[in-house]
């Protein structure tokens, strides 16, 4: 298995790693791997998330045109 070390990190970011280790019954090692585990699992499924967002906004607007913004709010600007 990979080992990662990671240097310059906040002492307030290792403090609070550190409460939620305790909180989690766990060693701070295992809370990173927990976190990065976790991490990696979620990213996957909110990117099809997204995916499946921007094709139901595609398919609402299909077919329409816009105006340019830049001369509404010239237009706006005259008023």
């Amino acid at each position: 298995m990979a080992k990662i070390i990671l240097e310059n990190i906040d002492s307030n970011v290792i403090k609070k790693l550190e409460e939620l280790a305790v909180q989690h019954g766990r060693s701070l090692q295992e809370e990173l791997k927990h976190i990065l585990e976790q991490v990696t699992q979620t990213k996957t499924s909110d990117t099809v998330d997204y995916q499946e967002m921007i094709l139901q906004v595609q398919e609402m607007f299909a077919g329409r045109t816009f105006r340019d913004s830049a001369e509404l709010l010239s237009e706006d600007r005259e008023r």
